[in-house]
C-alpha cells in the first residue's frame, strides 16, 4: 500500500488544510465565551474567567495564524 512517505506532498496539502481550518474555527475568538461555558469548573476555564484579555488576544493570535496557513494549503489547488 501507500505509506504516507511515499504519497505526494499534494496529498498531504488538502488534510493539513482541513486540520487548519478546524483549528481556525474552534480558535474564532467570537466563541470565547462558548469556550468558557464549555470549560467552566477546569483550570483553563477559570484562566478564561479571570483573565478574558489575554485569552482573547492569545485566541486571536492563534485564529490568525490558522487562517493563513489554511490559506497557503489550499492556495495551489484549484
Amino acid at each position: 500500500m501507500n505509506s504516507p512517505e511515499r504519497l505526494p506532498t499534494e496529498a498531504h496539502k488538502p488534510f493539513a488544510g482541513y486540520l487548519w481550518g478546524a483549528l481556525a474555527v474552534l480558535t474564532c475568538p467570537c466563541h470565547l465565551p462558548i469556550l468558557a461555558a464549555v470549560l467552566a469548573g477546569t483550570t483553563a476555564g477559570a484562566f478564561i474567567g479571570e483573565h478574558w484579555g489575554i485569552a482573547a488576544l492569545a485566541l486571536t493570535g492563534l485564529f490568525v495564524l490558522s487562517v493563513a496557513r489554511l490559506l497557503r494549503a489550499f492556495r495551489g489547488r484549484s
